[in-house]
């Protein structure tokens, strides 16, 4: 085959998983073209820092309860070339976060094609491409919110699962996948602390595969790796755009984030569990009922068969690194637990390790449909991708979930404007509750023009200190407070979480 019509088929490979996910994601939740929302809580956090990477003045990552940031703002980037280019440019959508929620559609239907494209790259044949589809659309049936959401997270779990993908066919000698590897494992590394450590723990697991399977020829291994411009070309140019951000602000506010986690990291906070209690967390994204253990068990017996009697060289090479990738990475959240994780009971904080049980379920989903032959493997790979896609497209949960809107903050920052005369708004949370809604009162604020300012330091971790008040603003600004509903006095305007007030009535 000449290799214009090889890269053809490499793209349709791509773009078919891509336009059929995001098919269903746009059909799902198209009041997202209508409907205006308004964020706050978590979304509004975020937003926060999306204004700033629309200026391209935003170094960091999103928030952590923890009080830092996390490492780099590569989704938040995303979501800001969304927003100009849904919003402000096309005009598809009627609001700003709507236009972030399709930015994250266009990612993760992105990185569904990437998946079936790595797996492709070792089949070379359409039903191993159909196999992986059916994995990648049974995951998006189970979790739908780890493709429809812009809570982080959820963006974790798609770009791990490629990035162990990318990992193992790296391990195998596909070094073709090193631009997937560095560009998942760069979006990790930006997206949570955590993946500074995950992220090069396999890194160096695929390197030390290549040097054992060289292991008579170790210098072939080394050749093979970094012998191909064609391969270290990409890698190197993502790894710069990664880094860079990263960089200026360790220059411009040095020791930046990083002091931050390695302090977390060694206080009495974090960490601190038994083996056991670790064991039942990590079983649990395996199978959140009785008899966990089964799930691995029986998942990776299967797996191992698969490998070991059905698939033949070079695919099974692919597939035993997918197993071994996907241990060193249960191994490196096991670690993570143990001296990170400060409570056990927030699942919430490893959503990523969902890719686990879903990367074995493509070890035996595309073993088996490569030794079933051409036709019949065909046949039930592709019967196996539409059911997929089906029950993906039913599912309750593939409509995003809104619970952060609230359609009265556009009105409550137009009281407060008018209350304010031009001066500054100073908010104060009398009820600490009422962050949500202050989150959404700002960036309402920033986009309709009004200057707002929270009043309590404490909060600049999460509402930046783009957001807290000087002594200039807190002296000339004028003040009102988010008491909990139903506190005396009357109210300004009324949200979800609270109800403001002027501070002269409390």
């Amino acid at each position: 085959m000449d290799q214009g019509r090889d890269r053809r088929r490499h793209y349709l490979i791509w773009a078919a998983p891509f336009a059929a996910l995001l098919t269903i994601l746009l059909v799902r939740n198209s009041f997202l073209l209508s409907r205006k929302l308004y964020e706050g809580g978590d979304s509004g956090a975020n937003s926060i820092l999306i204004q700033r990477a629309m200026h391209f003045t935003l170094l960091v990552g999103n928030y952590s309860r923890e009080h830092f940031n996390h490492p780099g703002p590569a989704y938040l980037y995303v979501q800001a070339f969304g927003q100009w280019l849904f919003y402000y440019g096309l005009h598809v959508v009627p609001t700003a976060w709507n236009a972030q929620l399709l930015a994250v559609f266009v990612l993760n239907s992105a990185l569904a094609g990437l998946a079936v494209l790595v797996v492709y790259g070792w089949t070379r044949s359409l039903r191993g491409a159909a196999a992986a589809l059916a994995v990648v659309a049974a995951l998006a049936a189970v979790q739908p919110a780890a493709v429809n959401s812009g809570w982080m997270p959820f963006l974790y779990v798609p770009m791990f699962a490629v990035f162990c993908l990318a990992a193992a066919s790296v391990a195998a000698g596909g070094v073709r996948d090193g631009w997937i590897l560095a560009l998942t494992g760069w979006f990790l590394i930006h997206g949570h602390a955590c993946f500074l450590f995950i992220v090069p723990l396999v890194v160096a697991a695929a390197v030390i595969a290549q040097l054992v399977l060289h292991r008579h020829r170790p210098w072939a291994a080394l050749r093979r790796l970094g012998g191909r411009p064609g391969v270290w070309v990409p890698v190197l140019a993502i790894s710069a755009v990664f880094l860079l951000p990263i960089v200026v602000n360790l220059v411009l506010h040095w020791p930046g984030e990083f002091v931050k986690y390695f302090t977390y990291g060694k206080s009495s906070e974090a960490g601190g569990h038994t083996a056991a209690q670790i064991t039942r967390y990590a079983l649990w994204f395996w199978w959140p009922r009785a008899h966990a253990w089964l799930a691995p068990v029986l998942l990776a017996a299967a797996a191992v068969a698969v490998t070991t009697v059905l698939a033949r060289s070079p695919l099974r090479r692919f597939l035993a690194m997918i197993i071994v990738v996907d241990l060193v990475a249960s191994v490196a959240v096991g670690v993570y637990a143990t001296v990170g994780i400060d409570s056990l009971a927030g699942y919430y904080i490893a959503y990523f390790y969902w890719a686990a049980p879903f990367l074995l379920l493509l070890v035996i989903a595309v073993g088996t449909a490569q030794a079933l032959g051409r036709w019949l493997g065909t046949g039930l790979a592709t019967a196996g991708a539409v059911a997929g896609l089906v029950a993906f497209a039913v599912a309750p949960g593939t409509r995003t979930s809104t619970h952060d809107n609230d359609p009265g903050v556009p009105g409550a920052v137009a009281a407060l404007a008018a209350r304010s005369g031009g001066r500054e708004v100073v908010l104060s949370l009398n009820d600490r509750a009422a962050w949500p809604d202050t989150t959404a009162l700002l960036v309402q604020a920033e986009r309709a023009h009004v200057p707002a300012c929270v009043q309590q330091p404490s909060w600049e971790f999460m509402m930046t200190s783009q957001f807290i008040c000087t002594a200039r603003q807190l002296g000339t600004g004028v003040r009102f407070g988010l008491d909990t509903p139903g506190s005396p006095g009357p109210a300004l305007a009324r949200l979800q979480l609270s109800q403001v007030v002027a501070e002269s009535a409390r």
